[in-house]
């Protein structure tokens, strides 16, 4: 009686172990519903447009930011997956930023003859900035599991760019005529380039690699959705907030032995021709607008 008591409990615990075990290795279909749309790879790659709105944040106290610009870009992005929910996110981005500022500026040559002209002027420069950047961004990146067809994801990290090109739309008002006289330059009113000009002359184009850096650091922060097409192809909706960490203004043009420098105004925005130059000190921010494919 005994025995066959024990043989009976025996098999009811071997039962719930061979259930236990069968359960464990059964394909977990209906647990993974919500987890993962799909098993993930290691590596997810796409490709993106990248629209944006830049401004440029002055930094100095005779300098003005006068407004944005939108410009357009695109990018490749790559992440690298560590977990179901995390991933290093990494691309190239190539991109243009930039802004509009103002500042006074002392400028040697009439415009109708700047290179054979050596008078000089004291001008109100109102500069329309547009830097086109190649950035190598490094960033941590974390997603949400799938909600519907809509993964939700948020990055922190840095970016690194080489400046490729840099040009200006000058709009410059020619305020002083400066004229050697016995004691030193003497500055009466410009009345002549404003008549004939309407006030402001204006330069297209111009290149200004040398007014600007060569190199650039910014922190990215982003948010955005993808939304699944099907199997492992998404469509990428974001936006990212890509902020300037260092001056991106070069003065290596300007200065008190130079024959060009930036002019320090009075309070009430006169200006005084016998100031020193000083430096232009600025940052270079954009939201970046995301959309593309990943694969």
């Amino acid at each position: 009686m005994v025995s066959t008591t024990i043989f009976r409990s025996a098999a009811v615990v071997l039962g719930f172990v061979s259930l236990a075990a069968s359960a464990q290795t059964a394909p977990q279909t209906s647990s993974n519903t919500g987890r993962s749309r799909y098993s993930e790879p290691k590596f997810r790659m796409g490709l993106h447009l990248l629209p944006s709105v830049a401004w440029l944040d002055v930094r100095d106290t005779h300098s003005n930011s006068e407004g944005s610009v939108v410009r357009f870009g695109f990018g490749f992005t790559a992440d690298i997956m560590f977990a179901d929910n995390y991933a290093v996110g990494t691309g190239l981005n190539v991109f243009r930023n930039g802004g509009k500022v103002s500042h006074y500026d002392r400028v040697i040559g009439d415009p109708e003859d700047a290179a054979n002209d050596s008078t000089a002027f004291l001008v109100r420069r109102e500069r329309t900035l547009t830097q086109h950047w190649v950035e190598v961004p490094i960033s941590f990146k974390f997603r949400t599991r799938q909600i519907g067809h809509i993964t939700y994801w948020g990055q922190f990290g840095l970016g690194m760019g080489l400046n490729l090109r840099s040009t200006a739309k000058d709009a410059m008002d020619y305020r002083y005529r400066g004229e050697e006289g016995e004691e030193g330059t003497v500055w009466t009113e410009e009345t002549v380039i404003a008549a004939g000009n309407e006030g402001v002359v204006v330069f297209e184009d111009l290149p200004v690699e040398d007014d600007v850096a060569l190199l650039r650091a910014a922190m990215i922060v982003g948010l955005g959705i993808e939304y699944n097409l099907s199997g492992k192809t998404a469509l990428l909706v974001g936006a990212t907030f890509n902020n300037g960490l260092f001056n991106v203004a070069s003065n290596k043009n300007y200065g008190p032995a130079r024959n060009e420098e930036h002019i320090q105004s009075a309070a009430d925005g006169s200006l005084d021709p016998a100031a020193g130059g000083y430096d232009i000190k600025m940052v270079d921010n954009a939201i970046l607008f995301s959309l593309g494919l990943l694969f």
